[in-house]
């Protein structure tokens, strides 16, 4: 009778507990489903309220008259694009078409930034930024007023977003569904005034060039002539198998990618393009041994090995070592002008223990390997000195191109010196004489 009773109370306990944890369990899934849902129920309406800041923002700078007041005004104009673009980010929306509405808020973002750090009163925004600016307030309009509706109708409707969620992870097809067809009338409006208000400029145009390559020449690879390419570039041996692969259509520019075993059991790969069959990312990823050369050593083997591959014009810009290998940058130098070009670089690794080249990678080379035309900058040397800081004790000097903060090229004059007991590397426009870029090294 012990025994049966000790057996009931054992399986009454077990039951218990289980009922318990199933009980405890559930709360916390409810716990944490009610915080995910306020979650994205904030971030909805903060995108509303957001919106219509944004609207009246864009109002209030239309009435500036210009100069100094008109930059806050832009600047404030800017951060609100990107709260827009954070609270975005925060809703289940990966699965419905809302980059329309992401990459129209950077536009206007970057419009209104551009126009804001520029000095207004001696650069004063133009009619047709007035015009952008004025079609800019109209469409935020009714891109607020198209929010608002999704809105009304989400609290009429006492949406929970994440059934909103489960709907679209589920993959079938969802008719009739006002919030999901409202979002989807908001991005092909928002389509449209991308389209109507952000014509492509010059520059943009010529950086997708850029990016998918189109400025490089030479014929069409096959397989083997791209084997052929790997094997001279890596001096591996002739008769060493290796195994291609094309990339898949949609891809910025066709390239092979070859990979292979070496002799000691370590694996390599390269990647070349198509068109020209130009290098672009190589490693060797083998284990070095007990260093027998210097960093001065490996920069000259690097150096070397890219003239021999056909870079004649890149110089080393930067080292330094970590386990047994040498680390090196080289940038392209535009001559006579003796113009160093910053974003052109070609990054190597050399093992120290025998100088094998077991790494490269090429593309900042290749994307901007644009021609470029190279004039004398109208700010001389001492010019550009006497507008950096009294006390930076100017080391070395060098002409520049870099990359400013709107992303286009700009000849500067380089400064590397010190202020104090630190190092700085200070790039000067050379021709407005504006601090673009200040580096601590």
């Amino acid at each position: 009778m012990m025994k049966k009773t000790l057996l009931f109370s054992l399986i009454f306990i077990g039951i218990f507990s289980a009922v318990t944890w199933g009980a405890y369990q559930k709360q916390e899934k409810d716990v944490l489903r009610s915080h995910m849902e306020n979650e994205y129920q904030r971030a909805f309406h903060e995108i509303n309220y957001q919106m219509d800041l944004l609207h009246d923002q864009i109002g209030s700078a239309l009435a500036m008259n210009a100069g100094k007041n008109l930059t806050p005004a832009l600047t404030e104009v800017w951060r609100l694009t990107s709260l827009i673009h954070a609270d975005i980010g925060q809703l289940p929306l990966g699965l419905l078409p809302f980059n329309e509405m992401e990459g129209f808020l950077t536009s206007i973002g970057n419009f209104s930034y551009q126009t804001a750090v520029r000095d207004l009163n001696s650069s004063p925004m133009t009619d047709e930024e007035y015009e952008k600016l004025e079609t800019l307030y109209s469409q935020s309009e009714q891109l607020q007023n198209e929010l608002r509706g999704i809105q009304e109708k989400v609290l009429a409707d006492n949406l929970e977003w994440l059934e909103l969620e489960s709907l679209l992870a589920s993959g079938d097809e969802i008719k009739n569904n006002s919030v999901i067809d409202g979002f989807k009338k908001v991005d092909k409006s928002v389509k449209g005034y991308a389209i109507e208000t952000f014509v492509m400029t010059e520059q943009e145009t010529a950086e997708i060039r850029k990016k998918q390559l189109t400025h490089i020449k030479g014929e069409d690879l096959t397989e083997e002539e791209a084997v052929k390419k790997v094997k001279d570039f890596t001096s591996v041996k002739k008769d060493q198998d290796m195994q291609v692969s094309k990339s898949l259509d949609g891809a910025d520019y066709p390239f092979y990618s070859v990979s292979w075993e070496t002799e000691n059991g370590n694996q390599s790969n390269m990647d070349v393009t198509v068109k020209g069959g130009y290098p672009l990312y190589y490693l060797n990823n083998r284990k070095v041994g007990k260093e027998t050369l210097s960093l001065y050593d490996a920069g000259e083997k690097a150096a070397k090995f890219l003239k021999e591959q056909g870079f004649e014009d890149v110089v080393l810009e930067n080292s330094r070592q970590d386990n047994g290998i040498a680390m090196l940058t080289f940038i392209r130098l535009i001559e006579p002008e003796q113009v160093y070009v910053i974003s052109d670089s070609i990054h190597i690794k050399v093992a120290l223990d025998n100088g094998d080249i077991i790494g490269f990678l090429g593309m900042d080379y290749l994307q901007n390997g644009e021609e470029r035309d190279v004039v004398e900058p109208s700010i001389s040397e001492e010019e550009a000195i006497e507008l950096l800081h009294s006390k930076f004790t100017v080391q070395e000097s060098r002409l520049a191109i870099i990359r400013n903060e709107m992303g286009e090229e700009v000849l500067c004059r380089e400064f590397i010196g010190t202020l104090g007991e630190d190092t700085y590397r200070i790039f000067i426009n050379g021709e407005t004489g504006q601090e673009e870029k200040v580096e601590k090294l």
